[in-house]
């Protein structure tokens, strides 16, 4: 048998920029083959991908460190199998980006405990995305921004540019003491020659299986999630929706704004491809927390999918949250006006819940 073929982990939480890095490694090389989950059940990173050649594969419906770990077991073995049949081009790498709310560790227990998959597949680094602008809020609400810093191989600084250097420095010095283990680099300045340094990996009871060093408290960092109810996982929940419609960039605008006012602080991730009056392409949509709105418009519908979808992720317990904001969404657009088809909105409510360690 030959060598197992290296698996690289691209985590982050959400909106900390994994998408563009992605983007930019994929046009950079051209022996990858990648796996993309998505947190809800409606896929828009997948769409967003680079078509440059590279098996692209989604797993959609929750966290594959948790709810959809039997699917990733089923990708690795499909791309295998279809990789040594001939129906792949030879990828040398496989490059996974986790949702934002994933547990590195639940992505790597898929590898360690399923023998076919070891053989085969060995997890070569952890790299995970940190958000300059909302990374220390992010750090001090989310436990799961926490675990993807402690788990880090490589800690990739994203959105430099916006902040300036005080604000850096005091960034990287406390991503330095979670993750004493991890080099913290703008990622600007990384190319895709990062996916091909393989580091040491450990058990996580006796010595952790990525570099998590020692146990987070508030008195490592000020950063750190002062209390996390016991028996508690992701408080997070996402729901999307899917229509068919051009409606005007007024509208959308006055709507975009009832929705986060909406939301308030508890607004996470605000994702969509939009079809507008006059575009012949969608308008890419993201919003992070209370960041400035960033819209996009695309020269072409990418995947030739040309229905309008929007996720909205929040944070807290209960998963009627987003789907209330979207039914608003929905009556301010007037959608019963428009030549909609089926209207269809989804989210991730049967996920499980999971403990920390677990989520």
């Amino acid at each position: 048998m030959s060598a197992p073929t290296p698996l690289v982990v691209l985590t982050g939480f959400l909106g900390s920029g994994k998408t563009t890095l992605l983007n930019r490694w994929l046009g950079e090389r051209g022996d990858l083959a990648v796996i993309i989950n998505e947190l809800g059940d409606i896929g828009i990173d997948q769409d967003l991908a680079r078509k440059v050649g590279a098996p692209v594969s989604l797993l959609a419906g929750g966290c594959v460190c948790c709810a959809v770990q039997g699917t990733l077991r089923t990708t690795l073995r499909n791309l295998y199998m279809a990789r040594a049949a001939g129906d792949l081009p030879a990828f040398s790498l496989v490059l996974l980006e986790t949702t934002g709310a994933a547990d590195p560790f639940g992505v790597v227990s898929v590898l360690e405990q399923d023998p076919w998959l070891r053989k085969r597949f060995s997890l070569r680094s952890i790299l995970t995305t940190v958000d300059a602008v909302a990374g220390e809020a992010a750090l001090a609400r989310y436990p799961e921004a926490l675990e993807q810093v402690t788990a880090a191989d490589r800690l990739l600084l994203t959105k430099v540019d916006r902040v300036d250097g005080a604000a850096r420095q005091a960034l990287a010095e406390a991503l330095a003491r979670l993750n004493p283990d991890a080099d913290v680099v703008d990622a600007a300045a990384v190319d895709a020659t990062v996916l091909d340094r393989d580091f040491p990996r450990r058990c996580r009871i006796t010595g952790v299986l990525a570099p998590l060093s020692g146990v987070m408290s508030a008195s490592i960092s000020p950063m750190a999630p002062s209390t996390t109810p016991a028996g508690r996982g992701h408080a997070l929940q996402p729901a999307g929706l899917r229509w068919r419609g051009r409606i005007a960039y007024e509208q959308l605008q006055a709507a975009l704004a009832a929705l986060r006012a909406a939301a308030g602080d508890d607004l996470v991730r605000l994702k969509g491809l939009v079809a507008i009056e006059k575009l012949d392409g969608p308008l890419l949509i993201q919003a992070v927390g209370a960041q400035p709105l960033e819209m996009t418009p695309l020269p072409a519908w990418p995947g030739g999918d040309e229905d309008s979808r929007l996720v909205v992720i929040t944070a807290g317990d209960d998963p009627a949250v987003p789907r209330k904001l979207l039914a608003d969404w929905g009556r301010r657009l007037d959608m019963g006006s428009l030549d909609m088809g089926s209207l269809d909105m989804e989210s991730a409510t049967d996920s499980p819940v999971m403990d920390e360690d677990g989520g």
